[in-house]
């Protein structure tokens, strides 16, 4: 495909504003649901400018919503040799080709590699580790790959007779696809208090990064509440978060900093759990009681017995009532 009109002298000429008006056509129409259209476009628009972030990143998202996954794959591995775009955005998205490729050897070593260099962000952590975790099971032959979806046009459901494990393989590769025509499962979901509260934040969390601006409902652990999830913050840098893990960091970071990343670690499991809603007590009361149970945990009794006076107010043993029942929720094995 040649990137302009040649004229007699062999000059390549650019109508103005060219590269523009492909990449805006070729969103809107990622955004209908045409992603074959969509790929063509903006094919047009990365051959004018192959080192622009934006359409390198729309570029590869409607190759993998038109299931063109090696060239999707081989313009993310351009992006990342280039530096091009949000590093851990195009990591994100070449994981997922890599996975629907069943390049799962790839996939394990990229992210250990990541780990390795002690490069992922925090917030990132779970997700890639669960991803990990997948593709070792497949690499060791000890877990199916989900079939290959089949076409949104014959699609009526996502989830529906799927084990917890495929769901939340599903909804993590929904980050980068068009998400309308599931949009009435993952509400659904959503406003259903029998349904893993780790699934309903995945959904949650993949509404929030596609800038959903339209209420949803959300009911879980016996609470029920209308939110937007355009305007929710990332469940690990609320105040709420923020302020019970700089308390548990007075409490143990120093004294015993091994104790301090096993609290830690529980907290982040059971506020994703909980998200978009939280203990309703004060950081300060809640640190006490997660760094009193995690040193029960680990048989650690001087540290128990000092922190004992702290838990034993009423508003602390509610506190430890919902920290058991949280703990009793296993997360997904995928």
């Amino acid at each position: 495909m040649t990137k302009g009109n040649q004229e007699g002298k062999g000059k390549i000429v650019q109508f103005p504003g060219l590269k523009e008006r492909l990449l805006e056509k070729g969103v809107q129409a990622l955004e209908k649901g045409e992603a074959l259209e969509s790929s063509q476009l903006l094919t047009q628009a990365y051959e004018l400018e192959p080192d622009n972030p934006d359409i390198n990143t729309a570029l590869v998202l409607s190759l993998y919503e038109s299931k063109q996954y090696d060239k999707a794959r081989y313009i993310c591995k351009e992006m990342l040799l280039e530096g091009i775009g949000d590093y851990f955005e195009v990591v994100d998205m070449y994981l997922m080709i890599l996975i629907q490729l069943h390049q799962h050897r790839e996939v394990v070593d990229t992210i250990n590699a990541l780990f390795d260099e002690k490069e992922v962000p925090f917030e990132k952590e779970e997700h890639f580790r669960k991803l990990l975790q997948f593709s070792e099971k497949v690499v060791n032959g000890k877990a199916a790959v989900p079939e290959k979806e089949a076409s949104e046009e014959e699609q009526t459901s996502i989830l529906t007779g799927k084990s917890l494990e495929e769901q939340t393989l599903i909804v993590a590769q929904l980050v980068h696809r068009n998400i309308q025509p599931f949009a009435g499962e993952l509400q659904a979901v959503l406003m259903d208090p029998a349904a893993h509260p780790f699934l309903q934040t995945m959904i949650l969390n993949v509404l929030r990064e596609h800038g959903m601006d339209k209420e949803v409902v959300v009911a879980k652990f016996g609470m029920e509440e209308r939110v937007s999830p355009s305007t929710l913050e990332d469940v690990f840098q609320s105040d709420f978060f923020t302020k019970v893990t700089e308390s548990l960091d007075d409490l143990l970071a120093q004294t015993n900093p091994t104790l301090f990343q096993h609290a830690q670690e529980l907290l982040k499991r059971h506020a994703f759990l909980l998200y978009p809603f939280t203990l309703e007590e004060e950081p300060s009361e809640v640190a006490s009681v997660y760094a009193y149970y995690t040193a029960g945990m680990f048989s650690d009794a001087i540290l128990e017995e000092e922190l004992k006076d702290q838990v034993e107010n009423t508003k602390s043993k509610g506190i430890l009532s919902r920290l058991a029942e949280l703990e009793e929720i296993s997360s997904p094995n995928i």
